[in-house]
């Protein structure tokens, strides 16, 4: 058995960079989660119940959209669009700011995960 040499570096296959918008995307719902998670625990039992399985979940699609799993992409667009009907209910309510304020996270996220190279990422053949 001969010995096996080391690959020249152009002969290492390369690994696909993530997209800007998606690591800013993935960088926002890890913020949003972890502050979440911090504001369950610190709130008291019965809270700590409802909040942190939510934050919890905010994490792992954090991740998943980082991966590029395309059901992640379709997930987080369906939270955008009942962000974007909380927004319409808080409206109804004549609480103008609170409705903007409401609908700004899901116009941001919404905006991030659709920008070409986003779509291009969730695309790609990953299970």
């Amino acid at each position: 058995m001969s010995p096996t040499l080391p690959l020249a570096p152009d002969q290492y296959p390369r690994a696909v960079a993530i997209p800007g918008s998606v690591q800013a995307l993935a960088i926002l719902l890890y913020i949003g989660g972890g502050l979440s998670a911090l504001g369950a625990i610190m709130s008291g039992w019965p809270r700590v119940a409802i909040y942190l399985p939510i934050a919890l979940a905010y994490l792992w699609l954090a991740r998943k959209i980082q991966l590029g799993r395309p059901w992640a992409r379709i997930v987080l667009m369906v939270l955008c669009g009942l962000g974007a009907v909380k927004a319409a209910v808080i409206l109804v309510g004549d609480d103008v700011f609170g409705a903007l304020s409401a609908l700004a996270w899901p116009v941001v996220y919404a905006i991030l995960v659709n920008t070409a190279s986003a779509r291009a990422w969730f695309r790609q053949a990953n299970p």
